[in-house]
């Protein structure tokens, strides 16, 4: 596993999410954002666009596992969503919860 980079601007994170986010293989929601997407009544499809068109509104920032996290955020049909996603550099993404 490769390290993280120190330091990661928005531009950066928003290219490594995009890129991950072409292949829904590499993009993991855990068990709290399938709940949410299940109450919320969001389908996977909107979550993978929202990580592949949306912005980024809060981070990045190092959690504490020392993973690079952020809130990617897209309005769409007057509906907006945001991920909370865990960049696990060069493996995937996990998305932790979606609101």
């Amino acid at each position: 596993m490769a390290k993280p980079p120190p330091k990661l601007s928005k531009q950066q994170a928003l290219a490594v999410i995009r890129e991950f986010a072409k292949n829904s293989r590499d993009v993991f929601p855990v068990g709290h954002a399938r709940q949410r997407l299940n109450q919320h009544k969001f389908s996977r499809r909107q979550m993978m666009i929202c990580l592949q068109k949306g912005v980024i509104t809060e981070g990045p920032a190092l959690n504490s596992r020392g993973h690079w996290q952020v809130n990617v955020t897209r309005l769409a049909a007057g509906e907006e969503m945001t991920c909370v996603v865990v960049i696990e550099w060069d493996q995937q993404l996990v998305v932790r919860t979606v609101f």
